[in-house]
């Protein structure tokens, strides 16, 4: 039986930090690469109407305060008209940015602005988690605890947001 004195603790939470790192990646670019995708479909549609403004997409590195804790990662943001869509997503990087709660991996936050003069309200709250061995996925935040997994179909409906009444 091995001696608790002689385990690497410092060799295992670089590797278990470096496999959630990589699960936050994965999360990460799912998120950024279907918002794209659906970002893309939309201008599509908007281009056959004539009369409409096109859809303006960014993205930016950015940090956030979340929970408590700072969350290191990207804003992606979408405009339509004087409306903007903004996703931020990261976790924490060094210790001294704090933790996900909840056992999550990553944190992110999908807010609105009605016009590009006012301050963006948040319309939810998502968490990265693993379920079992799987895969991570996200999940919505309800009453402090993650809800249903995020879906394409969720994610078109907070674009839709900023298309409404145009």
């Amino acid at each position: 039986m091995e001696n608790p004195g002689d385990k690497d603790y410092p060799a295992e939470y670089f590797a278990l930090k470096a496999a959630n790192d990589q699960l936050r990646e994965r999360g990460k670019q799912w998120l950024l690469d279907t918002l794209n995708q659906l970002s893309s479909e939309i201008a599509q549609e908007l281009i056959g109407l004539s009369d409409r403004s096109p859809l303006q997409l960014g993205r930016q590195d950015w940090e956030f305060r979340f929970d408590g804790a700072t969350m290191i990662g990207e804003r992606f943001g979408a405009r339509y008209g004087t409306r903007t869509l903004t996703i931020e997503v990261g976790w924490p990087r060094l210790p001294e940015h704090g933790f996900v709660s909840g056992g999550g991996l990553a944190c992110a936050r999908v807010g609105v602005s009605q016009n590009t003069m006012l301050e963006v309200q948040t319309v939810a709250e998502l968490s990265l988690k693993r379920v079992g061995r799987g895969e991570p996925a996200w999940y919505v935040i309800t009453n402090k605890k993650p809800g249903e997994q995020l879906t394409e179909g969720r994610l078109r409906d907070y674009l839709n947001l900023i298309l409404a009444k145009y």
